[in-house]
């Protein structure tokens, strides 16, 4: 401030310079903590608006001028918040937590922070840790969110994997992955400690994103033996020592139980048992059960063997591919998904529906992921996390190349300026600030989108008064889920009759067993589907054969399967060249021509394209083909077996046509499932063939 005595009518700049103007000291620092201002007067040692506030809060009863200075919050100043008044510990956490939350791509709100700092300041917090349960202390949800977001860093600032796995809960991120782990399930101290061992051991050998997953379904097994020593146990198995072959037998008979009572599966009951008896091998050979072993004295006994071991359960059914009509009504309402959701869920749905992948290795794409082979063809590249094999190539449509197109434009278009190298195809909508976030999960809006669509009906065939009729039932929306798209797609190939060889390297898989499990059907039902098809059999001429027959007896289902051969149109009976396994016939595949030769409905498709293939052969030969004449006279297709293949086509079609509409629905689902269930390749070798095209169909392109 300046004060001047009567200096008459200088002009400003004069009054400025005049040497009796001089500028005096200020009131000083408003002495409310959290105030950045300076004192209204020198009446009270506030700033004018804390003085108002002090008026107000007079009033109330008790009123603590010393406890009011501390705890006042500042005055609201834009984009401004206030620390002052808050201990210099709590300042540091507060800027590093801040720091922490800047990097993980969340804005900063000055609206939504201030208040969170003013209550820490009211009630005189020291350390973030002090606040343990922010939700219960009058804390916002949001607020809530921040401090144990804050909480979380501050615990992670000096974790060390040998800091963390002391503890009774693993905070996995220290180790490289997401997650917690948590060993509390298992009650006695030293079994607890010995799991904690095994996992820190194992996890170096974990080298995806399935390590947590993993972790936590070996505790889950284990988990289960410390619940059976509990129960079963006088001193509740807190004693290694005292364990033995009782308490296994004991374990055994309780997931047992818990199996004939439904609380859980046949297939989880093996999982553990097999996770328990891995783990009791480990502890051994990692020196757990010796001298100075926190399990110290366990006896031998203490193990599973392997006739302890639960029956492998059987597989009924033919993996969890989706019906063709309930893919057809997914299909029809993907609108609706990006509607109640997001173009990027929307995609990613897409994506799984039409390439099979995991959901996983769908959301993590890179923006750059579409790719082309020298000859032009649309690849889609990847990783499979699960198998630790990344940069993997997949063949694409181009219905499905310009899906991701369009996605790739997208993000472009809202993250202009990030280096597409770190951009996501998939980006995350929020924290995100420059597209390297991918998305995480489609599961809950996926499961909504489904909650949301009409009821599922599917066509079921039932034996009524000696007819077979046809009912709609519903369908289990349980059974929709992300994961069942890729089963879809090995079902879909399997039916298109794509090798299994071929379908194992689309699947991504190292055995071919793990593949068959993704379309085989059950033994019930191919044997009902063959039951269909062999009453529309044919011989090499196109007569009907076993005309009367309604299903076969167990005896002829056991002589089709060891006293035949498949042909690449049908199946072979001559025994010598069935105990060949096919090895011996003289006639080379000119299976048309002989007696032993009969085919079935099932093998119309092979025979239509196998007469397509004699017609362009024969074109290709009479034209400017060079070849010399004894070549060209054996490799021209005859007229006889060209007739013979029509003939026979017009016979099975002939047939198909006579039925009504309800008997050729069932025939063409039968032969679907009977075709599925073959797993060998019908048909001379095709170098270079394209695979099909079995994209379900959409009706709009987002």
């Amino acid at each position: 401030m300046q004060r001047s005595q009567h200096l008459g009518g200088l002009a400003m700049a004069e009054f400025l310079a005049h040497p009796k103007v001089v500028g005096l000291a200020g009131f000083g620092p408003c002495l409310v903590a959290a105030c950045y201002l300076d004192r209204a007067s020198g009446t009270y040692p506030y700033c004018k608006a804390h003085i108002q506030r002090l008026r107000i809060s007079r009033e109330k009863p008790g009123f603590n001028e010393a406890v009011w200075r501390r705890t006042e919050r500042a005055v609201c100043s834009t984009r401004e918040v206030s620390l002052r008044g808050l201990p210099d510990r709590l300042v540091a956490e507060i800027l590093y937590a801040l720091s922490s939350r800047v990097d993980n791509g969340y804005k900063l709100r000055p609206e939504c922070l201030r208040p969170l700092y003013d209550r820490l300041r009211a009630q005189q917090t020291g350390r973030l840790e002090e606040v343990t349960d922010p939700e219960g202390a009058g804390y916002g949800r949001e607020h809530a969110t921040m401090i144990r977001a804050a909480q979380l860093a501050l615990a992670r600032l000096n974790a060390t994997p040998e800091t963390e796995r002391v503890k009774d809960v693993w905070d996995m991120t220290v180790f490289g992955h997401v997650g917690v782990v948590p060993f509390t399930a298992i009650t006695q101290k030293p079994l607890r400690e010995a799991m904690k061992i095994w996992v820190y051991d194992d996890l170096p050998r974990r080298r995806n994103k399935n390590a947590v997953h993993h972790a936590r379904g070996i505790i889950a097994a284990v988990a289960m033996l410390s619940e059976s020593l509990r129960l079963q146990r006088p001193d509740r198995g807190e004693v290694p020592a005292a364990w033995g072959r009782g308490d296994i037998v004991a374990y055994c008979n309780r997931m047992g139980h818990l199996t004939a009572t439904g609380q859980q599966s046949a297939s989880r009951r093996l999982a553990y048992t097999r996770f328990v008896r891995r783990v009791l091998v480990r502890f051994r050979t990692l020196g757990l059960t010796g001298p100075g072993g926190v399990l110290e004295g366990v006896p031998v006994d203490f193990a599973i063997w392997p006739e302890d071991m639960p029956d492998e359960p059987e597989d009924a059914e033919a993996g969890r591919d989706l019906p063709e009509a309930v893919m057809r009504v997914l299909c029809e309402n993907l609108d609706r998904l990006e509607e109640l959701s997001s173009t990027e869920t929307r995609v990613a749905t897409e994506l799984l529906i039409d390439t099979g992948r995991r959901p996983d290795e769908i959301c993590s794409l890179a923006w750059d992921c579409l790719e082309s082979d020298p000859d032009g063809s649309p690849v889609l590249v990847y990783d499979n996390h699960k198998a630790y094999r990344l940069g993997r190539r997949l063949p694409i449509g181009g219905e499905t190349a310009e899906v991701i197109r369009r996605q790739q434009q997208r993000v472009r278009d809202r993250f202009p300026t990030t280096v597409p190298a770190r951009l996501k195809l998939l980006p995350q909508l929020r924290t995100n600030p420059e597209g390297t976030k991918p998305i995480t999960d489609i599961a809950t809006a996926h499961r909504k989108w489904v909650a949301s669509l009409p009821d599922f009906a599917v066509p079921v065939i039932t034996t009524e008064a000696g007819a077979r009729v046809t009912h709609l039932v519903p369908f289990d929306r349980a059974r929709i889920f992300p994961y069942a798209y890729r089963h879809c797609y090995a079902q879909r190939h399997a039916d298109a009759g794509v090798h299994p060889d071929v379908l194992k390297e689309l699947m991504d898989h190292r055995l071919i067993s793990t593949t068959q499990g993704y379309y085989r059907v059950g033994a019930e039902r191919r044997r009902e589907a063959v039951d269909r098809v062999t009453a529309l059999q044919f011989d090499r001429h196109g007569n009907r054969v076993w005309r009367a027959a309604q299903s076969l007896l167990d005896s002829e289902h056991v002589r089709r399967a060891i006293g035949e051969v498949a042909t690449p149109y049908g199946v072979c009976r001559e025994p010598s060249n069935v105990a060949a396994g096919g090895h011996a016939c003289p006639l080379r595949f000119r299976c048309l021509g002989c007696e032993h030769f009969s085919t079935d409905v099932s093998y119309l498709p092979d025979l239509q394209a196998h007469l397509a293939d004699l017609l362009r052969n024969r074109e290709r030969l009479m034209s400017a083909f060079e070849a010399d004449d004894w070549a060209r006279t054996q490799a021209m297709p005859s007229q006889e077996e060209i007739d013979r293949v029509r003939r026979l086509i017009d016979r099975v079609s002939s047939d198909l046509d006579q039925l009504t509409a309800e008997d050729r629905a069932q025939i063409e689902q039968a032969v679907t499932l009977v075709r599925r269930s073959r797993t060998v390749h019908l048909g001379m070798p095709r170098i270079g063939q394209p695979l099909p095209d079995v994209r379900p169909p959409r009706n709009h392109q987002p």
